[in-house]
């Protein structure tokens, strides 16, 4: 059997991270302009990023946090996933494992959540992605109440959940919107054709079937559902024995995936 096509397949994950986010830059900036006055010691801007999935939402936030990581020690960057993490005793019980808080059954959420702030020495840079999913807010209003200087990024599909917010918290939030709109056909292709350049041997692609593709992804709107195809027509074609990924490759992914 052949050596595979794919040369580097975390290239196709969706949660790997390019140098730069491509078709991004001018959101990229204003995320970086909310922080900014962080770094001062000035209060920073709390936004609403709002979009459909898989056009780019979580990957600005990784790039921002990676570079505010790699270029100052003066802010403090905390990613949290409102899906995995559901309730404000999760959250808040996550945030206080990971500064070394050791967790005693006798202490409540409050006791516990005044411990973490007490240790911050910075100011705070938060990430809440999946807001929409979290099943209560009082880690919002603990939040915004107890952290002094701060940059709350609220990452969501659904643009008006914003509105659905107690009025203690809305009120207290001042967010401004940011709103991510799908990527057009030329910025989906460009996309797609930087991951292959990186993670297929050279030529491996038929024109035709990366055509197919783009289009497929286009139509969804969704960027993961392309790395999905590329990643999987790929492992096809390997399993075919056959040195190119052609349009019967595309075809049977596309019969069988349920994504």
């Amino acid at each position: 059997m052949p050596d595979s096509i794919i040369i580097n397949p975390g290239i196709l994950e969706d949660t790997y991270l390019p140098r730069l986010v491509p078709y991004r830059e001018e959101q990229q900036k204003y995320l970086a302009e909310c922080v900014n006055p962080l770094l001062s010691g000035i209060y920073g801007k709390n936004v609403l990023m709002h979009g459909s999935s898989g056009i780019g939402k979580t990957a600005c936030i990784r790039f921002l946090f990676r570079q505010l990581q790699e270029e100052s020690d003066n802010v403090r960057t905390i990613y949290i996933n409102c899906w995995k993490q559901d309730t404000s005793n999760k959250i808040i019980t996550s945030l206080a494992k990971e500064s070394g808080i050791t967790f005693i059954e006798r202490k409540n959420m409050d006791e516990l959540f005044t411990l973490y702030i007490r240790g911050l020495k910075k100011p705070v840079v938060v990430a809440l992605d999946e807001i929409d999913k979290a099943k209560d807010m009082d880690f919002l209003y603990r939040f915004m109440e107890d952290i002094k200087f701060k940059t709350i990024f609220m990452i969501t599909n659904i643009s008006g959940w914003i509105s659905s917010l107690d009025a203690r918290i809305y009120s207290r939030l001042h967010a401004e919107r940011v709103e991510f709109k799908p990527y057009n056909l030329d910025e989906t292709r460009g996309i797609l054709k930087e991951r292959i350049r990186y993670s297929f041997v050279p030529g491996s692609w038929n024109k035709n079937a990366f055509e197919k593709v783009v289009m497929k992804t286009f139509n969804r709107h969704d960027i993961r559902f392309g790395l999905h195809l590329l990643k999987s027509s790929g492992q096809n074609a390997d399993e075919k024995n056959s040195k190119q990924v052609l349009d019967e490759h595309v075809d049977s992914v596309l019969e069988k995936s349920c994504f």
